[in-house]
Order: C-alpha cells, then structure tokens, then sequence
C-alpha cells in the first residue's frame, strides 16, 4: 500500500502532524507520497516526491489530508477525479468534513485491519457559460452566486430542468451539497442535511421579501442561475470558496450533479448529528 499525506502547507501543526502521521504508519511497512514541496520539511524512509497533486494522489492507494476544510475539500476533489479514497485530519477551526483529530492518529491501525467504513458525498458540476467558452468545475460545498463589492442586490433568475422558476432579489444565492448545507448555506440561514443524502439546496443570502426560504431539488434536476435582465449590478460565481469568476449579462450558471464522489474514509463511530452539535459548540468559545 502507498498513502498520499498531503498537509497545508502554510500551517506548521499540519505539517508536524503529517509527520506524526507518517511516523506512525512506517510499522505497516508502507510507502508514501508527499508533493515535493514538502521535500526538506517532511522526510525519510519510503518517501516519494511529486510535483502536484494530482501526480501525489495518482500514484496512492489512500490519501491522507491534513488541515482544515478547505485544504480537505480542495484535496477531496482531486481524490474523487482519480476514484481515491479519503481522510481527513482536522487541523483547523472546525473541521466539519475532517473525521479525525490530531489525537486520534492511533486510529489509523483501522486501514489496516479493515475497519472502517467509506462515506460517499456526492460533488456537484458547475458550467459557467459565457457567450466565448464553458468553464466546468466542480463543488464538494457549494457554489455562490452573489454581488460585488458595493452594497447592492442582485436580481437573479433561477430555471429547473430549463423552465423557469423564479427571480431573486438579494445579496446572492447558493446552491449547495447536503455536505455544503453546513457551510455557507447554514450561515444563511439553510437546513442541516445529512451529508449521505442526494439533493441540491438552494438557499438565497439575505433575500428582499418575507417568503423565500431554501429549496431542496433532486439529485437528478438541473439547475440555472442568470443574471436578470434589469440587473446591473456586478456579479461574481465562486465555486467552494476558492474559484471566482465574474459574470456578465447572457451567461449562466448551470449546476447538476457530478458523476464524481468523494469517498471519505470513516474511522470513529461518531454519527453525524453527534459531530454536529460538537463542531457548532466548539465555535461557541
């Protein structure tokens, strides 16, 4: 077996618990994968370089990835392109897609004597078309279509399944997997979705009117965000907090379900309601 241990590389507690990680596994007799930017930070024995991350995750046969969501989420994607399964180790603030601590690193014995169970999360893909070129991306959390800088609402249009459904007047929208619901969409005021679930939420940031709620569509729908024609605001789409592109009237924004997952890999018996209620109170001090 060969792991892939992918830390972020701007937070030193991830690096040392890469380390850590990889000083505990060396009594498997494993090899490991590191990018090579880590190559005078984290060495020894059974360790191979890579110049990305797509070449590090390619040549594992599990990834591990330390830091907080955005580095798991970032990482996550690449491993579902390339079917690779996942851990995540929480060196964040909250850790909401991480399974385990720091501390919990004993529990990786569990890889070995099969242990463990796979969480499938389904990824959403994102055509942001243009009237020159279709750019396609993919989403673990969620993809928000909102307003520039100045204080100004967005008119959106929303079509399923290419009919349209209704405009939103509001700061913004997202469109979310049950994993993002406990993202950006929470923050808006969205529901909790259990994470194993297939569906696509879509919850408007800080709407003008007194009835607009989110809206759950299924797994199969297709759904179309457009710029109104009265709005002349501008507009950005961002896609799990670290892609952006700004959007012009004539594009659109088409979000359906990827034919990728995210198979996370799950070593403690925590459910997720349980994870929930301990990440929330965590923010809580």
């Amino acid at each position: 077996m060969r792991v892939a241990v992918m830390p972020n590389r701007d937070k030193p507690e991830a690096i040392n618990t890469a380390k850590e990680i990889i000083s505990f596994l060396r009594r498997y007799e494993i090899g490991f994968s590191v990018p090579q930017v880590f190559e005078n930070s984290i060495k020894g024995e059974n360790i191979l370089y890579y110049n990305t991350h797509l070449a590090t995750i390619e040549k594992s046969d599990v990834v591990i990835a330390v830091g907080g969501d955005g580095t798991i989420i970032h990482i996550a994607k690449h491993a579902a392109m390339l079917n690779k399964p996942i851990l995540g180790v929480n060196c964040g603030r909250v850790g909401f897609v991480a399974n385990l601590e720091p501390a919990d690193i004993p529990l990786l014995s569990k890889l070995f004597d099969r242990t463990y169970s796979i969480d499938e999360r389904m990824l959403l893909e994102v055509s942001v078309c243009s009237k020159n070129r279709v750019n396609t991306l993919y989403a673990l959390n969620d993809v928000t279509v909102s307003r520039g800088s100045l204080s100004r609402m967005v008119e959106l249009d929303v079509k399923y399944n290419g009919e349209f459904i209704n405009s939103y007047r509001s700061d913004g929208l997202i469109l979310s997997t049950p994993t993002g619901s406990t993202a950006y969409s929470l923050s808006a005021g969205g529901p909790v979705i259990e994470p194993h679930m297939k569906c696509i939420l879509l919850t408007p940031v800080c709407p003008h009117s007194l009835f607009t709620r989110s809206v759950l569509f299924s797994d199969d729908s297709q759904v179309s965000v457009l710029p109104n024609i009265r709005c002349d605001a501008d507009i950005f789409v961002t896609v799990d907090g670290i892609q952006s592109f700004k959007i012009e009237q004539g594009d659109s924004i088409t979000v359906k379900r990827s034919q990728f997952t995210a198979d996370f890999i799950k070593l403690n018996n925590k459910n997720f309601y349980r994870i929930l209620n301990d990440k929330l109170n965590e923010r809580r001090t």
